[in-house]
């Protein structure tokens, strides 16, 4: 069993500095940050990292977390920067700058800096070294379709690793360095997933990880994802505990629907965002029958934590048009599924929430004629008067759920289906309501059907 407190995909990557969103008023949580609101330029602790000296020696095996501002002011408090691991192999790629399509292959390795006398096994430690010429390598046998799996990677800059593969250490990705269809986060142990890339442009889409995503860590494991990570299709969380490093989003698509299921748990960390980026036109956005999280006991809330939902309103315009989609009790924003819950560990409710709220990390316009699963949209008269309909999302709660520090904002009139409602008193024992609710907060709630 889980103490504490895997994901279908078409990932791109986008990694930048993302400042701690401060508690905001009710009025500026009708727009939600956008790139250039989060990426805080030459101040930020990762692009200040990257120019340490020691940064380039530091990998995922030698993080080197003492050192001065190559990790965050967090990284004390956090597990994965108390977890040993025992001293394994250590493959380096014996030419920077030239790829190959076999780089499973003992050949292609140095160990201990002579060539490696045999390849990849899951207890391996990769290291892709810096260099000025770009180049690639594979890991995976495309023939055989056989997932490579190791410990820690490292990607310096200039590197590229394709392949599919699960990861049962830490991956650091440095600036310039890029990776393609990591398939899952394995094993036990506490590992963090960070991406140094700070230029490659977030409107770009950035880098292509894989169409299926699972997260799987053992029952006492964890991953703190550090950074922005963005997808086209979803995420899955099977087991273990998948953190959202403080100031950092993952940002799922709308293609198939993401679980928490019983036996994981997802922390938001503070000034981080768990998102859909698009509305998954057809199921629930998000099913939590484990636990969702915002801060942790040892590390809660000091500024605001985020959660977009998809936009739920659409369907009462386009009917079945829209995918064939109409709303019901298979598409919510958000269900927590009974045994599930919703926590929030905070250091002051009144300052530091769990924002709740319709998600606009995208244009969904561009998505239509993809969701219209039933015909095509292109040039129906709905498409002007969606742009029009203001954004509402909606969930429905089975499980049990923390109502102090939570911020509600963007939900329809009896959009939030509950046994019982929350405190409306306003004196800290309940939620708090944005600007941009349908109507007043206690006509949000209806009972569960």
């Amino acid at each position: 069993m889980l103490r504490i407190p895997h994901a279908c995909l078409l990932l791109t990557l986008v990694v930048g500095g993302f400042l701690p969103v401060p508690a905001a008023d009710s009025a500026r949580l009708a727009v939600e940050p956008t790139i250039k609101d989060i990426r805080t330029g030459e101040n930020h602790w990762y692009i200040r990292s990257t120019k340490l000296p020691g940064y380039a020696a530091a990998t995922a095996h030698d993080p080197r977390f003492g050192e001065k501002d190559l990790w965050g002011s967090d990284v004390k408090a956090s597990l994965f920067a108390k977890q040993v691991w025992p001293k394994n192999r250590v493959l380096v790629w014996a030419k920077p700058g030239t790829g190959a399509k076999d780089g499973w292959d003992a050949k292609h390795w140095l160990e201990d800096g002579k060539p490696a006398t045999k390849g990849i096994d899951v207890d391996s430690d990769l290291v892709l070294p810096d260099t000025g010429n770009g180049y690639a390598i594979s890991l995976t046998d495309g023939r055989k379709y056989q997932p490579a799996a190791f410990r820690h990677l490292t990607i310096g800059t200039n590197a590229q690793v394709i392949g599919h593969f699960s990861i049962r250490g830490n991956v650091w990705i440095k600036a310039g360095g890029s990776v393609m269809y990591l398939d899952s986060v394995v094993g036990g142990g506490h590992t963090f997933l960070r991406n140094d890339n700070l230029s490659n442009g977030w409107n770009n889409r950035g880098l292509s990880l894989v169409d299926h995503f699972h997260f799987k860590k053992l029952a006492d494991g964890s991953t703190e994802f550090i950074g922005i990570f963005h997808s086209e299709d979803n995420w899955q969380f099977h087991s273990g505990l998948f953190i959202v490093g403080a100031g950092s989003e993952i940002g799922m698509g709308n293609r198939t629907a993401p679980k928490i299921e019983k036996d994981a748990a997802v922390a938001i960390l503070s000034g981080s965002y768990l998102t859909r980026r698009t509305n998954c036109d057809w199921d629930t956005d998000l099913t939590v029958e484990g636990k969702l999280l915002a801060g942790l006991p040892e590390r809660p809330l000091t500024s605001d934590a985020r959660l977009g939902l998809g936009w739920k309103s659409k369907g009462t315009l386009m009917g079945t048009n829209g995918g064939g989609r109409i709303p019901g009790p298979k598409d919510m924003g958000m269900i927590i599924a009974t045994g599930g819950s919703l926590t929030v560990n905070t250091s002051d409710a009144a300052k530091a929430r769990l924002v709740i709220n319709c998600s606009r990390r995208d244009n969904d316009w561009g998505q239509i004629e993809i969701i219209s699963r039933g015909r095509p949209l292109g040039g129906d008269a709905l498409i002007a008067k969606l742009k029009e309909l203001p954004r509402r999302t909606d969930m429905t709660i089975l499980g049990t759920i923390t109502w102090t520090g939570i911020h509600l904002d963007d939900f329809r009139a009896g959009g939030i289906q509950v046994a019982s409602a929350p405190d409306f008193s306003g004196k800290g024992k309940g939620p708090t309501f944005g600007a941009d609710n349908e109507g007043k907060p206690a006509g949000l709630f209806v009972p569960v059907k």
